[in-house]
């Protein structure tokens, strides 16, 4: 009986995090990347290249999974530890993404490389407007800014050090770390949701109306 609660348990926080996810501002960055890239360079949709797009403004975040696995061995209070070092996490999806590309799309290389970056790029951007911030210069700098009133502001040392004590007091459990991570939608993010959606929307009817002339 325990068991199977606790299955259930598990199904109802992997659904909450999935509908959250879906429905989330990394969503939406995907659909925008997807249309200014494809609408910019007059590409045909392609479900494929939009599913790239989502893929990569989620990619920093997969890092949830080794800290997950580690948290306790390491005693990490953030998750941003291999997803969010943007010098490492850039080049290499540079590098992957022209030798995919070269394989696979030739004739799209620089769309191809342009679009998935730029869609990890939005990511780190999005986290930057988080209260702790980003480290753009991560692992050789652990200086965080963040985004108020239009400019980027380094944040203060001591608010950093406080975060990361709150942090560590919770002594979340695993399932905790995900669903408290995982942001709950608003009207903000829904609007914003429905925003990318319908750019998405008149891109994919905009090809559709091109067809039939």
């Amino acid at each position: 009986m325990v068991g199977a609660r606790a299955i259930i348990g598990a199904g109802e926080i992997m659904l909450l995090t999935l509908i959250r996810i879906f429905f989330g501002v990394d969503m939406a960055l995907g659909f925008l990347n997807y249309v200014a890239w494809s609408w910019a360079t007059e590409q045909r949709f392609n479900v494929i290249f939009l599913l790239l797009s989502i893929f990569a403004t989620h990619l920093p975040d997969w890092d949830m999974i080794p800290f997950l696995l580690l948290r306790k061995r390491y005693n990490l209070h953030s998750h941003w530890i291999v997803g969010h070092h943007p010098v490492f996490v850039l080049s290499a999806v540079v590098l992957g993404g022209f030798y995919a590309a070269k394989a696979w799309a030739p004739d799209a290389i620089g769309y191809t490389v342009g679009m998935i970056t730029c869609g990890v790029v939005v990511h780190f951007i999005h986290d930057m407007m988080g209260v702790q911030g980003f480290p753009w210069f991560s692992p050789f700098s652990l200086v965080h800014f963040r985004v108020r009133k239009g400019k980027s502001v380094v944040v203060p040392q001591a608010e950093m050090e406080e975060w990361e004590k709150q942090e560590r007091m919770l002594q979340r459990t695993a399932a905790k770390e995900i669903t408290d991570r995982a942001v709950p939608i608003s009207a903000g993010m829904f609007l914003f949701w429905g925003i990318g959606l319908l750019a998405l929307a008149a891109f994919v009817i905009r090809q559709l109306l091109s067809n039939h002339r």
